[in-house]
């Protein structure tokens, strides 16, 4: 959910909008699919099926910008290093129908890592910037300091039924499960959000090959700008059907403004990355200021083993009634 504005619709465009979303989702693969530009430049790459955006938003999903541009400069980096963190800047929001390509640079390589910075453009404009680090693939020998944070225990409502359509799905790509109870006081700081996460359609590929690394990527943007009003207990849809039911389309979103500025992806075992399988989400704010708000985020495999470790910069704005516009 990235660099996008929720968009107020009428009854009528909200109803074909979900008829033609529920028969255009697209694959895993398709939706990260990427390709050499030319064929006389190996760092210049570009999506090879049409981007989309998420229903209700006017922008492009931000997981897929970030999944496809990890899988770029997956292309140019040796199979000997895997990818160890990724620091994402959204810079404006990218518009579907125009494609985006991605201009991959090497500014360091060593014997234990090697660096990358990827810009992706759109009509010769920077849209999004990020710059991945990728470590040996050997495990380092000899004293070394280890430790992980466990996998939480959940427990979940007997007639809970997963989501597979709408916020934290991106696109139907992925269902999940909220675990029935929220950690924390009432104060929003305190809060943590659970959920157990899959790809809605499993990948052929083994764990830990770059595609489930890909669907990961694209996973941990699909529920965390939210987290931001959950927090204080504003859901991003207010009154998602009723707004079909009655016509009013400003009862389906309670923000003005829900983007991402920032996504940052720590990645800590690679080699037991698997969507196909039930992954723990646990999600919290710890801050929000200034328009602005803080989400973390922890994933874990369904064996217990701590995936990954997303920050994510929000801006978010509420709608403000008898205020004046921004100048």
């Amino acid at each position: 959910m990235t660099t996008q504005n929720y968009i107020f619709m009428t009854y009528d465009t909200c109803r074909a909008r979900i008829m033609q979303h529920r028969h255009s989702v697209p694959g895993l693969e398709r939706a990260f699919a990427v390709r050499p530009a030319s064929d006389d430049n190996d760092d210049i790459f570009t999506n090879v099926n049409p981007l989309w955006c998420p229903l209700g938003l006017n922008a492009v999903f931000g997981g897929v910008l970030m999944s496809q541009a990890l899988n770029a400069v997956m292309q140019r980096a040796s199979p000997s290093f895997v990818v160890h963190s990724m620091h994402c800047q959204f810079i404006k929001a990218t518009r579907v129908g125009t494609p985006v390509f991605y201009h991959v640079s090497r500014v360091s390589q060593g014997k234990a890592s090697s660096v990358y910075i990827i810009s992706a453009r759109q009509n010769d404009h920077d849209v999004f910037i990020a710059t991945v680090s990728f470590r040996r693939a050997s495990a380092p020998v000899g004293n070394v300091l280890k430790h992980a944070v466990p996998k939480p225990e959940l427990v979940f409502d007997d007639e809970t039924q997963p989501h597979r359509y709408g916020e934290g799905t991106a696109r139907s790509l992925f269902e999940f499960e909220m675990a029935t109870a929220t950690i924390g006081d009432s104060n929003p700081e305190t809060k943590y959000f659970r959920r157990i996460v899959r790809a809605q359609s499993s990948l052929a590929k083994p764990s830990g090959s770059n595609e489930h690394l890909l669907a990961l990527v694209c996973m941990t943007d699909t529920y965390t700008a939210g987290t931001v009003g959950r927090a204080h207990g504003i859901p991003v849809y207010t009154r998602f059907n009723a707004g079909l039911k009655d016509g009013n389309p400003r009862a389906q979103v309670a923000f003005k403004t829900l983007s991402t500025v920032a996504h940052t992806l720590h990645f800590h075992n690679v080699d037991h990355v698997c969507v196909n399988h039930w992954m723990t989400e646990e999600l919290h704010c710890p801050w929000a200021g200034h328009e602005r708000g803080l989400v973390i985020s922890r994933v874990w495999s369904s064996d217990g083993v701590l995936l990954a470790t997303c920050s994510q910069e929000v801006l978010v704005r509420l709608p403000q009634d008898n205020i004046p516009a921004r100048m």
